[in-house]
């Protein structure tokens, strides 16, 4: 079974260049979720090994699912051109960082990054 990635962004054509990344690499892509209604009702439905968050949605900045993925000890990248990185990663410490625009190299290394702390912390756990 292959590792799932949720995706929430609200631009579509961003989401299918983050799409692309994560077929390429071997990922399945859960989303995109445009708001953070339909991440939190996604998230409710499963839990993800890795989540890439815009941080500006259609209705709302993405913290409460961001909070719940953090919870439950998910790997968090942030994909924004909004993000004030300070403020990220005095809250989430262990997230990613990649500012929109990104390149797809720079992206691609985060997810890796992200989802080796997902398989190191699934391995300690059981």
């Amino acid at each position: 079974m292959s590792s799932v990635v949720m995706v929430v962004e609200d631009e579509f054509f961003v989401a299918l260049d983050i799409e692309d990344v994560l077929t390429g690499l071997g990922y399945e892509m859960d989303g995109p979720y445009p708001t953070v209604r339909e991440a939190g009702d996604g998230l409710s439905a499963k839990t993800p090994d890795c989540a890439i968050l815009d941080v500006r949605l259609k209705d709302g900045d993405v913290f409460p699912v961001a909070d719940a993925l953090h919870a439950a000890a998910v790997p968090i990248i942030f994909h924004s051109g909004h993000a004030d990185d300070q403020q990220l990663r005095k809250r989430y410490p262990s997230a990613r960082i990649c500012s929109k625009p990104s390149s797809p190299s720079s992206l691609q290394a985060a997810i890796e990054d992200a989802m080796a702390a997902s398989r190191a912390a699934r391995a300690s756990a059981g």
